[in-house]
């Protein structure tokens, strides 16, 4: 093993993963081992037991680290997706989520001149040439280990219906269309489907249940989500359909509020659906007059995790979702890159344990007004091994470690991550006692302008265990 690959482990993993077999191993450093290479979960992916989070067909958990490139069976050949898979997957993100078919740019054709269906307005009028396309670029990211979150057919209604496909779904042809994409790919096991597409159901709504219905007929093993409208999340419509799988969270605001509105959503004899941050702002983007910079969408990224959305969160750029000429420098934007922090940060920890600290029984001091940019989010894991507190803006906070169960004679472990950079350091006098009202005051200045800053408060001596209450091993 070189010095890289190894830090890499030290660095991610957790304590007990030395004992862990060598397919997590594999899975988290994959990417060292050339494009193209094997890795990630055992698919298909399920949701765990509790309805919390995902698992893989082995019990192992996963965290969907996505990023968004809708438009990219449109604009790229296979050679470019490919590239891109090999990148996203050096980056640490886990999963990819994109249109099958689009009109949100035009044309409506991919860069081949293949329209989707012949006539276009016959949904249930593939054309073959058009989706071998897509079929050989969901092969590429199985091949890596992807999870692909894909949007059967973007329904968005924007007044004459000129950005979706909205009028062409019917009652007659949901369910055939359905039954089309799960037998197409059936073969296939890292599918979570994306219904909707940036609107509310109204009058569709039965057609979108009818499609589902269709899709689980002929591929069970694949997931289902919903794209509402901004801050409506799929449970808002769908929660009492057997069919939707996960919960999709959409929002501009600040993210934390709306996922931890579903985190705490009741569901009337079932269990609840996996959290998923599917849109909020997008990187150099700026739907809702706020700027779309590295503090925002890492804001809303560990916001939104620590609120609920334990299944993971996605990423998104200008350039990438429209998969525009500039898509490689959207790559090694600020932003972007810093999202490979998001991702080391969970995985070095059991976060599927995580509940949120939506009644302020962690932090009691400094928290702020919940609504506000600079709101303190905070999450502790269930047996009380570990927890974490997001302050976008560095204050001193307090927060009552007895929350925490070090065990007898121990203490608490206290860290500061740097969201920006992915560093962390020691905190003042750690490891401390589990005393109630502890006060913390984040590090000095950071180089850069933003002054956001991750507190991590751990058991000392307490291992994280391999295994999760249900039984799942040590996670992707």
């Amino acid at each position: 093993m070189n010095c890289a690959r190894y830090i890499l482990i030290r660095l991610c993993a957790p304590r007990e993963y030395h004992v862990e077999s060598s397919r997590f191993i594999l899975a988290l450093t994959g990417w060292a081992l050339g494009p193209g290479a094997a890795a990630g979960p055992a698919f298909p992916l399920r949701p765990s037991p509790d309805g919390r989070y995902l698992v893989d067909s082995t019990g192992v958990p996963f965290f969907d680290h996505a990023d968004t490139a809708w438009q990219l069976p449109k604009k790229a050949t296979l050679a470019v997706a490919e590239e891109y898979f090999d990148r996203r997957v050096k980056d640490g993100f886990t999963a990819i989520q994109f249109h099958t078919v689009s009109k949100e740019i035009a044309p409506v054709c991919n860069l081949n001149g293949d329209e989707p269906f012949v006539p276009l307005e016959d949904i249930l009028k593939p054309n073959e040439a058009y989706w071998r396309h897509l079929d050989a670029i969901l092969e590429a990211g199985e091949k890596r280990g992807l999870f692909v979150s894909i949007a059967a057919l973007w329904i968005r209604w924007s007044g004459q219906d000129k950005e979706g496909w909205r009028s062409q779904l019917t009652e007659d042809n949901a369910r055939p269309y359905g039954r089309f994409l799960g037998q197409r790919y059936a073969a296939r096991k890292n599918i979570l489907w994306i219904l909707e597409g940036d609107a509310n159901p109204g009058e569709k709504q039965k057609a979108i249940s009818l499609l589902a219905q269709g899709l689980k007929e002929t591929a069970p093993h694949h997931l289902t989500t919903v794209h509402n409208a901004p801050e409506h999340s799929s449970a808002a419509f769908f929660a009492g359909e057997s069919w939707l799988d996960i919960n999709a969270a959409y929002t501009y605001r600040e993210t934390y509020g709306h996922v931890l509105s579903e985190w705490s959503r009741a569901y009337p004899n079932q269990r609840p659906r996996p959290i998923f941050l599917i849109e909020s702002g997008y990187e150099h983007e700026s739907n809702d007059q706020r700027p779309g910079d590295p503090f925002r969408v890492r804001r809303q990224a560990y916001g939104a995790i620590l609120s609920g959305a334990l299944m993971g969160h996605a990423y998104g750029h200008r350039e990438l979702w429209r998969f525009s000429g500039q898509w490689r420098q959207g790559l090694d934007d600020v932003g972007s890159k810093q999202m490979r922090h998001v991702k080391e940060l969970f995985a070095a920890r059991a976060w599927w344990k995580l509940e949120p600290d939506n009644d302020s029984r962690l932090v009691v001091g400094g928290r702020g007004q919940a609504g506000e940019v600079d709101y303190v989010t905070a999450a502790v894991a269930k047996d009380g091994s570990f927890a974490i507190l997001y302050l976008p803006q560095a204050r001193p906070i307090t927060a009552d470690l007895t929350r925490l169960s070090p065990g007898a004679d121990q203490k608490v472990g206290v860290a500061w991550f740097n969201p920006t950079t992915g560093g962390s350091s020691r905190g003042k006098g750690s490891p401390l006692p589990p005393t109630a009202n502890r006060e913390f005051i984040p590090p000095g200045k950071k180089a850069s302008a933003d002054n956001d800053w991750v507190l991590t408060l751990e058991s000392a001596g307490s291992a994280t265990p391999s295994k999760s209450e249900h039984g799942e091993r040590a996670p992707r």
